[in-house]
């Protein structure tokens, strides 16, 4: 087994195909396997199997309700995930809770920050 074997895996999904490849770099650069899915459909290909996904990062931007009907999949799945937003929204935040994330980022993203949250996570998951 490499090292890449064994890093933790994370889902990534945007809509924004260029945010996704940045982000997909920097997790990678990171040391983690990622996962970048552009679309519902192809999340769905993902989880619909068992999967080794730790982590999964959900940016709602450009997706329409039906999003959440994802993270109810990986709430129920026990994948834990983050919302991403561009805005600070109450009913954001309140839907993204109430569909299990276990919080919600606002963009930009501080890369500091979010890379010792999603080690948090990761190291609470093991």
């Amino acid at each position: 087994m490499t090292d890449e074997d064994s890093a933790p895996v994370i889902l990534a999904v945007d809509r924004n195909q260029r945010n996704l490849e940045l982000l997909s770099q920097f997790l990678k650069q990171q040391g983690y396997q990622v996962l970048a899915k552009i679309s519902l459909e192809e999340v769905g290909e993902v989880t619909s199997i068992p999967s080794t996904i730790k982590l999964a990062l959900i940016d709602i931007s450009g997706f329409d309700a039906s999003v959440w009907g994802l993270c109810q999949r990986l709430r129920e799945q026990g994948i834990p995930f983050l919302v991403i937003s561009p805005r600070q929204y109450a009913a954001i935040q309140q839907a993204s809770i109430a569909h299990g994330a276990l919080g919600l980022l606002n963009k930009p993203l501080m890369m500091r920050e979010f890379l010792q949250l999603i080690r948090d996570l990761l190291k609470g998951s093991e």
